[in-house]
C-alpha cells in the first residue's frame, strides 16, 4: 500500500472499533461464560457468519521477548495435530532456533479493550511448510474467548501495561489463581530499526492457532488481515536495556529467565480478522493482498454493535417484568375476591 491507502485502511479498521459498543459487548457478554461451551460454540458461530470482520488494533508499544526451547520433546506435544516445531528469528540475519515468544500489548477490538501477555510456540504445517504462531497461554484484564475454556477473561490483578515520562516500559501481569507471574521493564529509548524475519511475521500471521493448555478437539487456526509494511521492520533492543523480574511461563519448557533477543513496535498496528473464513487460512501474500482488497472495496456489511446485546436482554427484562407484574396482580385480586 502507498501511505495514503495505508491511511485508509487504518480509518477503516479503526471504524469497526467504537469504544460504546466494544464496552456494551464486553460487559453484557461476560455473561455467556455462564453458558454451557456447546452453546458458547453456537454463538460464536452464528455471530461470526453475521459479522465478517473484526478490528484488532494494537497501540504502542507492543513487546516481544524471544526465548530458546529448552525442552522440545515437551514443547511438542503442546502442539495441535500437522505441525512441526519450526526453527525460527524475530529478526532477519539472525540464528534460528526453536522459539518461544512472549508478547505484551495493550489492544482495542471490536469487542473488547485492554492488555494481554500471550505465549506462543513457533511451529510449522507439516503438509504447507509454512510457519505458525500458536497461543498456548496467555493472561488478560479484559474479556476473552478461547476454544478450551470458552467466553472467560480478567485473569490476571495487578495487570500493568504501560510507559513512564522516563522512556520506561512498565508490564505485569500476575494471576494468583494459575500461579503465572510475568514482569519485565525496558528503557525504549535506546535500540535500532531492524528488518525482521519475513517468514516469522508475515507468513506466520497468517495462521494462528491454539495448543498446549488452549488445546480443543474443535479449534480452528485464523489468519490476520493486514499490510505486510507493517512487519517490515521493528526497534531491536539490547538485553541490557530488559530488565525480566519474573516469568513463569512454560516453566522447564525454557528458560524463562535467559531471553535471547527483544524487540517492540513503536507504532500502532491495524489487524483486521475475517471471521466468515471458517477455518479457511490464507494462502500466501498473494491470498492477503487479495483479502486486504476484498475488506477495502467490500460495503454494507454487519459490524458488531452492542444494541445486538442490549435490545435482547432488554427485551427479555420487558418480558419478565410483565410476566411478574402479572402475577402479582393475579395474587392480589385473588386474596381480595376470593
Amino acid at each position: 500500500m502507498s501511505k495514503n491507502e495505508y491511511g485508509d485502511f487504518v480509518r477503516k479498521t479503526e471504524s469497526l472499533v467504537k469504544p460504546l459498543d466494544s464496552t456494551a459487548i464486553s460487559f453484557l457478554g461476560d455473561f455467556n461464560k455462564y453458558l454451557p461451551l456447546k452453546m458458547q460454540k453456537s454463538i460464536m458461530e452464528k455471530g461470526s457468519r453475521k459479522i465478517p470482520y473484526m478490528g484488532f488494533i494494537v497501540d504502542p508499544y507492543c513487546f516481544f521477548l524471544s526465548f530458546p526451547v529448552a525442552d522440545a520433546d515437551a514443547a511438542r506435544t503442546m502442539l495441535p495435530a500437522g505441525y512441526e516445531l519450526a526453527q525460527t528469528s524475530l529478526f532477519k540475519a539472525e540464528a534460528k532456533r526453536f522459539s518461544v515468544i512472549i508478547s505484551a500489548f495493550s489492544v482495542r477490538t471490536s469487542v473488547f479493550a485492554g492488555m494481554r501477555v500471550e505465549c506462543y510456540l513457533i511451529a510449522r504445517h507439516a503438509v504447507t511448510g509454512r510457519l505458525a504462531w500458536i497461543i498456548v497461554d496467555y493472561e488478560t484484564n479484559t474479556s476473552s474467548h478461547d476454544p478450551k475454556s470458552g467466553f472467560c477473561g480478567y485473569s490476571c490483578d495487578p495487570a500493568l501495561f504501560t510507559t513512564t515520562p522516563y522512556g520506561e516500559l512498565l508490564v505485569e501481569a500476575v494471576n494468583k489463581g494459575n500461579g503465572n507471574r510475568y514482569i519485565v521493564s525496558a528503557d525504549l529509548s535506546g535500540g535500532r530499526m531492524r528488518e525482521l524475519d519475513r517468514d516469522l511475521w508475515v507468513e506466520g500471521n497468517l495462521s494462528v492457532d491454539y495448543g498446549g493448555k488452549l488445546l480443543a478437539a474443535d479449534s480452528m487456526p485464523f489468519s490476520l488481515i493486514f499490510d505486510p509494511v507493517l512487519m517490515k521492520e521493528a526497534k531491536q533492543l539490547d538485553l541490557s536495556a530488559v530488565e525480566l523480574r519474573a516469568n513463569t511461563f512454560l516453566k522447564g519448557v525454557i528458560d524463562g529467565e535467559r531471553p535471547t533477543s527483544a524487540v517492540f513496535f513503536p507504532y500502532a498496528q491495524h489487524f483486521v480478522i475475517r471471521q466468515d473464513l471458517g477455518d479457511q487460512e490464507l494462502a500466501g501474500e498473494d491470498d492477503l493482498a487479495a483479502q486486504v482488497k476484498t475488506f477495502m472495496d467490500r460495503r454494507g456489511f454487519k459490524t458488531m454493535s452492542g444494541d445486538d446485546i442490549k435490545k435482547p436482554l432488554l427485551r427479555s427484562l420487558m418480558i419478565s417484568s410483565i410476566v411478574n407484574a402479572a402475577i402479582i396482580i393475579f395474587l392480589a385480586v385473588k386474596l381480595l375476591f376470593f
